[in-house]
């Protein structure tokens, strides 16, 4: 019975730990999507390719799906 509980609050645990650490990884990576798109649309401005630079907005928007689709994607990779 002991055995059992200690089992399910080691269970519990990693599973607390475990989403902590995908939270955190999940926000590096959408940092790291925003900064590439954002360094990118500033290169691409003073190139006089764009002729305004974008709205703030639409970065992050365009980090955010970046981000949500290959966590998707990575989610249904090949076996």
């Amino acid at each position: 019975m002991i055995g059992e509980t200690a089992h399910a609050l080691n269970a519990m645990l990693f599973l607390i730990v475990s989403a902590v650490v995908l939270v955190i990884l999940g926000l590096v990576f959408f940092l790291i999507n925003l900064w590439i798109i954002a360094y990118s649309a500033e290169l691409l401005f003073n190139a006089k390719i764009f002729s305004a630079m974008p709205a703030s907005e639409y970065v992050v928007l365009s980090a955010s799906i970046l981000s949500a689709a290959s966590m998707i994607g990575s989610k249904h990779a090949r076996k």
